[in-house]
């Protein structure tokens, strides 16, 4: 029995395909301006406080696209809509804050601190995510909850710190110490791939196809695969 992609699944599909390439191209577009400016900069010998603010503003933009691909990623991967979107929805609105407030020339404290905490919470959801996204055998998925923990509680505990709430010399020792797990399970993650790409390797891949036309078939992952009949 043969296992297709229903059309609404290809939707998904394709729609997540194109918003990853939509962050791309963002993401290259501005890394292009932002070199632009610096490469001007540089040959007029100027570098003034608009030069800055062109200059912060698309390295936001492109950071927030960045964060917003590791999103995209995600939904696709993992088929969590919701989550992910919200990843997206904290990238952008930490962009909106970190350039409103540089172009306002904004001024309050509390605003700027704002401003961190959205930060803070995009990067914390796109590292979540990039930790989630790998394909672990069932002995290894333990990363999946203890990487997002340990960034959770890392969050909280720089929270505490930017907006003054706790600043003991204890707290700030715990936080380098769950810092350094962070670290650990990050670089955890791509050895455990290595070790399960080893495993996968060695045993026969079976896929399911349905044929989509007369020499084109399809997986249940929409990938298509073109079949060449080998002559007796």
């Amino acid at each position: 029995m043969t296992v297709g992609l229903s059309s609404k699944q290809k939707g998904r599909a394709m729609k997540s395909n194109e918003l990853k390439r939509t962050l791309l191209r963002i993401f290259i577009g501005f890394l292009i301006a932002t070199a632009c400016v610096a490469i001007v900069s540089v040959l007029t010998g100027e570098f003034g406080e608009f030069q800055a603010k062109v200059l912060v503003t698309t390295l936001t933009i492109s950071a927030a696209s960045i964060c917003s691909m590791s999103s995209a990623a995600f939904i696709e991967v993992r088929r969590q809509r919701i989550l992910g979107g919200f990843g997206i929805g904290l990238a952008c609105a930490a962009a909106l804050f970190v350039i409103g407030g540089v172009w306002a020339e904004a001024s309050d404290v509390n605003y700027w601190r704002t401003s961190m905490t959205s930060i803070v919470l995009a990067v914390a959801f796109a590292h979540g995510f990039l930790l989630c996204l790998p394909n672990l055998s069932p002995t290894h998925r333990w990363v999946f909850v203890v990487g997002p923990v340990l960034i959770g509680i890392l969050v909280v505990q720089g929270l505490g710190l930017l907006w003054e709430i706790v600043d003991s010399e204890l707290f700030i020792r715990s936080m380098i110490v769950n810092s350094i797990l962070v670290v650990l399970v990050t670089l955890i993650v791509p050895i455990l791939m290595r070790i399960n790409d080893a495993r996968t390797s060695d045993v026969p891949m079976t896929r399911l196809l349905k044929q989509e036309r007369e020499d084109v078939w399809v997986d249940s992952e929409g990938k298509r695969y073109r079949v060449i009949p080998q002559s007796e």
